[in-house]
């Protein structure tokens, strides 16, 4: 991604974050992403300002392995690309608040990746390792969460974050519950909604 204009590349950023969040890209079948990287390597404002730093035939992987790969990083306000996400999850301040209470705080200095972590302090000394990830990221959020008590981080709070107007039954959400609590972990499930803001 280095040979591209850094204006034109967050131009082309910019265009591709507005039109996934536009088509509702969690929403699309694989066969519709598809039409998508296809229209998006002829569209004017994406594949044709890539197409003059890179050959044509890449520029569709260049996307899907690029922006859309960065796609829920972005949405959480992680990584560069962040600043040209045109919506947002709520931020880790925000989602400790929802599931926890109005008194804890996110500590920004300890976030992390893969899945989404940081250490969150509440009333007095309460400490918890808050993780979150969409439902199909649960192994890796269980996972994550077995490596923190060995490693003997903060206790670990793991939450699926369900996207508006997704809906899970009881038994789905009390069978979640007791695959973390085989590990001892506690889990949590909560709707985090996209706010639209504004690119850089």
């Amino acid at each position: 991604m280095s040979e591209i204009d850094e204006e034109i590349r967050g131009e082309v950023l910019s265009e591709v974050y507005r039109q996934i969040e536009e088509l509702d890209w969690d929403g699309l079948s694989s066969r519709e992403r598809s039409r998508c990287y296809e229209r998006w390597v002829n569209d004017p404002l994406i594949g044709d300002k890539l197409a003059r730093f890179i050959p044509r035939e890449k520029v569709r992987v260049w996307i899907k392995d690029g922006p859309v790969k960065e796609l829920p990083r972005v949405r959480n306000g992680i990584g560069p690309n962040a600043k040209y996400a045109s919506r947002r999850y709520p931020t880790a301040d925000q989602i400790a608040q929802q599931v926890l209470g109005l008194d804890w705080r996110a500590n920004l200095d300890t976030l992390g990746i893969k899945p989404t972590q940081c250490v969150v302090k509440g009333p007095g000394s309460d400490e918890r390792l808050m993780m979150w990830a969409p439902l199909q990221n649960l192994q890796d959020l269980v996972w994550a969460g077995i490596n923190a008590k060995v490693d003997d981080r903060p206790e670990p709070l793991l939450i699926i974050g369900l996207a508006q107007g997704q809906r899970l039954s009881e038994g789905e959400q009390a069978r979640h519950r007791h695959v973390a609590g085989v590990a001892g972990l506690e889990l949590i499930h909560t709707t985090l909604r996209l706010t639209r803001v504004s690119p850089h």
